[in-house]
């Protein structure tokens, strides 16, 4: 368990940088017709999209937390950071409505664990790096929102192993919770 603390600390803070970073960005720019330009080219678009999966790996994290009752202050720490931080992204995107609605609701961005199982679910694979549940079934993957994958015996979804190979290390986590060779892989990497 305490290597997969280890891995979450590792993981906010690296959120907590990708998003400040992004204040950084939006903040230098002086003039608002800049800001504006930047944004609502494809490229700014792209960015701000790449954000919000950041954003959301992290209220994945959060649910994972709590799911598995997982209570560190050090955790608690970073998740306040990122959600300082996110929110004034938000405020900064205010002043181009159009590009802050485009933005998935809040609620649509916050870990819901599954509800009830069927009987033919199991739904004790885990993605190794925010530690949610993965419903799977040995016959079909449930639909859910998020695609998974697998890798060296652990469960990923996409944009968690996509966020930490490209901005945490280049060799994907492994954890007790996401080990198992009973569920089939939707996708391998």
């Amino acid at each position: 368990m305490e290597s997969d603390i280890i891995k979450l600390k590792t993981c906010l803070e690296n959120i907590y940088k990708v998003i400040r970073r992004a204040n950084d960005i939006l903040c230098s720019m002086s003039q608002p017709s800049v800001c504006n330009e930047v944004l609502y080219s494809s490229q700014g678009t792209a960015y701000i999209s790449g954000l919000v999966e950041v954003y959301r790996v992290s209220k994945r994290v959060e649910g994972g937390m709590r799911t598995l009752n997982i209570s560190s202050e050090i955790l608690q720490r970073s998740l306040r950071h990122i959600e300082l931080s996110w929110n004034n992204l938000l405020a900064f995107l205010a002043l181009c409505p159009s590009v802050l609605q485009t933005l998935p609701s809040e609620s649509t961005l916050h870990y819901q664990a599954p509800a009830v199982v069927p009987d033919s679910v199991q739904a004790s694979a885990y993605c190794a790096v925010c530690l949610t549940q993965l419903p799977c079934s040995t016959d079909v993957v449930l639909t859910t929102q998020e695609d998974w994958l697998t890798h060296g015996g652990c469960h990923y979804h996409t944009s968690c192993a996509n966020f930490w190979l490209n901005c945490v290390d280049p060799e994907l986590p492994t954890s007790a919770f996401a080990r198992s060779s009973d569920y089939p892989a939707k996708q391998t990497a």
